[in-house]
């Protein structure tokens, strides 16, 4: 790769040759066990071998690779004190890596190395002696099973051509799944008991013998033909296969519908995208050993027991399938999606890899790049379009919810044949292990085992204090160190019972389907990161909209939303009220308990509650019973959320700067003077040198710094503090210092959006606005707000260098573009005109006058009929054509209020999932029905005023 220090070899080759050398008294025992297995051929015993010894080779340069490189480095601070090769040349770095090649692969080498790696010989032996003992046992089953196989295949198995070993994790002695190629076609062996996968075939054969309308044989969910041996077994190769038409297509994701609620029936976990074949229009499983899975109690938490209840619900619902896109947290995977129906190409981030760089030179070191996920066979198209099949789905989940609940069906008895049976329960995430195993193999750790081990067991013991389920008990966690001290992944198993089915039985029978089919809907959404890459819009504007009982007509919706809210509301017996909803997060959009932004977690929801009830007071709302205990209920979570959970941005609707505003806005709202204290106790986490500022990597409006500008100049002026402007001053510096400048004007480069883009929520508009703000504030000196004056009239020049007269409107340049053009407050022309309005009413400069009238105009073109959203709809589109008087206000009542009573709350990316937000959700919908009377005095918060 160019410009890496890599080449296009593969990394694994670089110390092959002293690997080889570790491993080749191994290969001569596995040949030696292999020549006494007569019932395979010769030719068969030496595909076998190289297998083996090919997988070894792997597992050893893995572990051993950092080890060589520190070695690599000692030997050539030796050679640059020596100083000369030979008749005095110079020690090239090529010469001293050869030179290392040539000593790490004598004989010999290891034992000189027992000094400083003391454990290094052990392990090594005890890793190649599992791996020749694992391969030995699969080539004396093979030859014993043989001519079992010809069912798995449709003819005689014939002779060994290939098999491939490391189909997967290593587990229990370097046992792994593996592909094995006969003349006959291909099986996969199953080096674990596999009557659990034979048992979920059987049950499927039963549940679509008398399915209503059932899909033809070849095209209804399966899981592949399984011989079942003592301890072990064998299955059938499923090939990957796209999907020829839409037809197809429709009846893949109808069937992965009803894998949902086959799997949420029997307990089922684990179902990530390495677990489902796209067998054509047949979502095939071929890995069914995490069945009848508990999901583990989690010890109650501190933010109140409605979090408690909320979180519990969320983990019995299919979400724990693995089937639905989720995103992951940690650091190596963090926001990737491996679900089985996610997943999908070009909605991954790049994850940290660790390669060697400069290899074949003295320089040569481990670096982390960041590669790309690796494409597995789960779509079923090359370009799969998720988000168009997600109503087939729901529909084929519903239909075999129906059917396994039909009058007269026994579930303890189609559960019953699943006794005895071996299931797997994943008690820590695969990739706790994978870095603990690293950690290790390190040569720090070979230098010190005991010490490595205590500080595994340390992180282990960390770990299961916030993971329920996860082992704590010494003896376990010595067995988890145990194996992977030897390479392996730990595996924990368990016999399937009465206990067992009675347990799942009555956890499926006591779920909450309608919740389940609201997760269902909301998570899909989870599978995209841009919402620039789902399907294109549909425009539903209002029939006939009109004013006639404008008032009557508001308050009735206003009162049908705040119930609406309440009635959603997840309730804690201690008087705690959370939500669930798709919530928005820097890793995309996942289910979860509501945090505590403003965007869509409990800030925006909890302030909405409270304008209803100051509404109610100023007799602009009907009193609806409720409220006010749900409204407070509300408040407690968010004290304790925010108090008890990190932050995790500086952003003005997602992190520090949200807290400080909603605060405000509820002081505002309310009038406690206790609500400002608490504004300040958070504006503490955006102060110079915290570490939300100076570590921001988002900068924009919404997720990053340039957000708590606006919220600290408020606080500042609400508290006579100058400690806020100050505050807000350096986080316009900062912002001064990571400007990209060119002939265009200003822009700001995002993890999000690298390329620097307009608008107001992620782009240069609302940076450029935030500055200008700070400009006629008293923060900084008078020539640092000359400074932020002129960057932010030069990122508004870059806004206008996205202007096309030939459209009306500014193009949105992010990458991925399904459209060009939009006129929503995120991204679009509501959103610069917000912002260019609100600096023409404190300027007076007629510039900004003219770009919000051509926002305006932009807006007005495209009209109403979207959804029923601020920050990405027709909610955003009347605040800011209100606002500006553009139009005669009766007319935009009547879009926002027929189009409410026609098609009922429509949300945006979740569609018609129930989102409680403020932003993309119900709270939205109710605090613009609360503004439209003439009278209400209540925040904006689209331009946090």
């Amino acid at each position: 790769m160019s410009g890496s220090g890599l080449e296009t070899r593969d990394q694994a080759e670089w110390f092959t040759q002293p690997v080889r050398g570790i491993a080749r008294p191994w290969r001569d025992e596995l040949a030696r066990r292999l020549a006494d297995v007569d019932a395979l051929g010769r030719g068969e015993r030496d595909v076998v071998l190289e297998a083996g010894h090919t997988a070894l080779l792997r597992s050893l340069h893995a572990k051993l690779s950092r080890l060589f490189l520190i070695e690599l480095h000692a030997l050539r601070l030796t050679a640059g004190d020596v100083g000369t090769a030979g008749a005095g040349e110079p020690v090239t770095d090529k010469e001293t890596w050869s030179a290392f090649i040539e000593q790490a692969s004598d004989p010999g080498y290891l034992d000189r190395l027992a000094g400083r790696y003391p454990s290094l010989g052990r392990r090594i032996a005890s890793v190649a002696r599992l791996s020749v003992a694992a391969t030995a046992a699969f080539a004396t089953r093979l030859a014993a099973d043989r001519s079992l196989l010809a069912p798995l295949l449709g003819r005689s198995p014939g002779e060994l051509r290939a098999v491939g070993f490391g189909a997967g994790d290593s587990h229990r002695g370097g046992l792994t799944v593996s592909r094995v190629d006969l003349a006959g076609g291909s099986v996969m062996y199953k080096p674990r008991p596999s009557g659990i996968d034979v048992a979920l075939g059987a049950l499927l054969d039963e549940l679509f013998a008398d399915f209503p309308g059932a899909p033809a044989a070849d095209e209804r969910i399966r899981v592949p033909r399984t011989l079942a041996r003592e301890g072990y077994g064998w299955a059938e190769f499923v090939p990957h296969r796209y999907c020829v038409d839409d037809a197809e297509l429709a009846a893949f994701y109808r069937a992965v519908g009803h894998w949902l609620a086959v799997l949420r029936f029997t307990g089922g976990t684990d179902m990530h995208a390495e677990n489902m074949i796209a067998a054509g229009p047949v979502p095939v499983i071929v890995d069914a050993e995490t069945l009848f899975d508990a999901p583990a109690p989690f010890p109650p938490g501190d933010r109140g027991d409605a979090v408690d209840v909320a979180a519990a619900a969320i983990r019995r619902t299919v979400l724990r399938t693995g089937l639905l896109p989720v995103r992951g947290t940690g650091f190596a995977l963090g926001g990737v999606d491996i679900s089985g129906v996610g997943a999908l190409p070009g909605q991954q981030p790049l994850i940290p890899n660790p390669v060697i760089a400069d290899g074949g030179t003295a320089a040569a070191r481990f670096q982390v790049d960041l590669v790309a996920m690796p494409a597995t066979g789960n779509h079923p198209s090359p370009t799969p379009v998720l988000s168009t099949y997600w109503d087939r789905i729901l529909t084929g989940f519903r239909e075999m919810t129906a059917h396994l609940h039909r009058p007269g069906r026994d579930p303890y008895r189609l559960l019953q044949r699943f006794e005895g049976t071996q299931a797997r329960r994943i008690r820590r995430p695969t990739q706790a292990y994978v870095d603990i195993g690293r950690m290790l193999w390190h040569p720090a750790s070979l230098h010190d085992e005991a010490a490595a081990v205590e500080r595994a067991r340390d992180i282990l013991r960390r770990n299961a204090e916030v993971l329920p389920g996860a082992p704590a008990d010494r003896a376990t966690l010595d067995s988890e160190i145990a194996d992977l001290l030897a390479g392996d992944v730990p595996m924990f198993t368990f016999a399937v019972d009465a206990t067992s089915v009675h347990d799942t039985v009555e956890d499926w029978r006591t779920a909450d389907l309608a919740l389940e089919e609201a997760v269902i809907q909301d998570a899909l959404v989870g599978a995209y990161l841009n919402e620039r890459s789902l399907p294109a819009r549909v425009q539903a504007a209002a029939r006939d909209p009109h004013a006639r009982d404008r008032e009557r007509r508001r308050r009735d919706l206003a009162a049908q939303m705040v119930r609406r809210l309440c009635d959603g509301a997840v309730r804690g017996a201690d008087g705690t009220v959370t939500w669930i909803s798709p919530v928005f997060t820097p890793a995309g959009w996942s289910i979860r308990v509501l945090p505590a932004d403003l965007y869509t977690g409990q800030g925006g929801v909890a302030l909405t509650l409270a304008e209803y009830l100051t509404e109610v007071r100023a007799g602009r709302a009907d009193d609806i019973p409720g409220v006010a205990e749900t409204f407070e209920g509300a408040l407690r979570v968010l004290l304790g959320t925010e108090d008890r959970t990190p932050t995790p941005s500086a952003g003005a609707f997602s992190g520090a700067a949200s807290q400080v505003w909603t605060w405000l806005a509820l002081h505002r709202v309310l009038g406690e003077d206790s609500l400002l204290e608490r504004a300040a106790e958070r504006a503490r986490l955006l102060t110079e040198g915290a570490e939300l500022v100076e570590n921001d990597i988002e900068v924009d409006l919404l997720n990053g710094a340039a957000g708590a500008i606006v919220p600290l100049l408020d606080l500042a002026t609400a508290t006579g503090q100058d400690r806020w402007l100050a505050a807000a001053a350096h986080i316009g510096r900062r912002l001064t210092g990571l400007a990209a400048l060119d002939e265009s004007g200003a822009r700001w480069t995002t993890r999000l959006n690298p390329e620097g883009i307009g608008g107001f929520a992620h782009g240069a508009t609302g940076i450029g606005w935030a500055l200008a703000r700070l400009a006629l504030s008293d923060a900084g000196s008078v020539a640092e707000r000359d400074g932020w004056r002129h960057l932010a009239q030069q990122a508004f020049a870059f806004q206008e260098s996205l202007w096309r007269p030939g459209q009306g409107n500014w193009l949105d340049v992010r990458i991925g573009a399904e459209e060009d053009f939009f006129t929503s407050w995120c991204h679009g022309s509501a959103g610069i005109g917000i912002g260019m309005l609100d600096l023409h009413r404190r300027t007076g400069d007629p510039v900004h006058l003219d770009m919000a009238e051509r926002a305006a105009r932009a807006c007005a073109a495209e009209g109403f009929g979207w959804s029923h959203t601020l920050c990405h709809g027709d909610l955003g589109l009347w605040e800011f054509l209100t606002s500006l008087g553009f139009g005669d206000p009766l007319d935009l009542d009547a879009e926002i209020l027929t189009g409410l009573e026609q098609r009922g709350p429509v949300g945006g990316l979740a569609r018609e999932a129930f989102s409680p937000s403020l932003m993309s959700g119900l709270a939205g919908v109710l605090h613009t029905l609360l503004r439209m009377h003439p009278a209400a005095d209540l925040p904006n918060c689209l331009l946090l005023d």
